[in-house]
């Protein structure tokens, strides 16, 4: 017989909601039985957007030094930080989706839009592995909280990588806009603006990656299970109807994607999985 393809970024006939639904359905499996862990992905990540691990490019080394760093030290705490158990939701299953949803994204981009950038790319990946770095569960008292802390913890290594601090700062923004409660405003700058390599549309892109799968029919409910665990755990009272029906109803109504590949995929991910139902 001959070998199976790849299960994890493999383009099928450019069915790219096809390719994430696998790429997510790889993911779980090997959460579920054998994690094969954060490292490896984003080097499947890198290796797929065509980004030497040993770039020649300064800017771009020094990205993907920090995200290997971040990735190396996430699976060395298993996602718990350093004072509680992983969490439900914000844990490293959610961290691999976004990581696996933003690198196709920039591949889709790429090709729909404007040439590969790979700093950007690179930045993309460091901050869809990142932005949630020792989430602690639950939810931000003030706007930012979390964000603020996670900014925190990953300075250290984007400061041991020597990243220039023009990129620390995208880095930085990227990451506390990733706020929830921000991404209104977020899609807002980029209303009316073409696509571009800069740092508004790279922060629709981030935010669109961090609830793809949760907005996937597929994997979504699932996950809407994964925050009511992670919400009750501190007793916020949204997780008695986070994972309901209207619940759902409510999140999915709330919203909203900006780039062409999140429409892409969004769609096709519901496609295929509609189709195979």
């Amino acid at each position: 017989m001959p070998d199976a393809k790849p299960a994890y970024l493999h383009p099928i006939e450019l069915e790219w909601g096809a390719c994430l639904r696998a790429s997510f359905a790889h993911v779980r499996q090997s959460w579920q039985t054998e994690w094969i862990g954060l490292p490896t992905l984003l080097s499947q990540c890198l290796t797929f957007l065509h980004i030497p691990e040993h770039s020649k490019d300064p800017t771009v080394r020094c990205l993907v030094e920090a995200a290997r760093a971040v990735a190396l030290q996430i699976e060395i705490e298993k996602g718990c930080g350093t004072n509680a158990g992983e969490p439900g939701y914000h844990n490293r299953l959610h961290f691999a989706d976004a990581l696996t949803t933003v690198a196709l994204q920039c591949y889709v981009e790429a090709l729909h839009n404007k040439p590969h950038d790979a700093a950007w790319q690179a930045a993309l990946l460091l901050a869809g592995l990142a932005h949630d770095f020792r989430h602690p569960g639950g939810v931000n008292r003030h706007p930012r909280d979390i964000e603020s802390a996670t900014v925190e913890a990953l300075t250290p290594f984007l400061e041991s990588a020597n990243l220039a601090p023009v990129w620390t700062e995208r880095i930085t923004t990227l990451i506390l806009r990733s706020d929830f409660t921000m991404a209104h405003e977020n899609h807002a700058r980029v209303r009316e603006r073409a696509f571009a390599w800069d740092l508004d549309w790279a922060t629709v892109l981030l935010n669109e990656a961090d609830i793809m799968a949760s907005a996937s029919e597929e994997f979504g409910p699932a996950l809407s299970e994964a925050l009511a665990s992670e919400w009750k755990v501190i007793q916020f009272p949204a997780y008695a109807t986070v994972a309901t029906e209207a619940g759902r109803r409510q999140f999915l109504a709330g919203i909203h994607f900006s780039t062409h590949s999140g429409r892409l995929l969004r769609a096709g991910l519901d496609k295929d999985y509609c189709a195979g139902s």
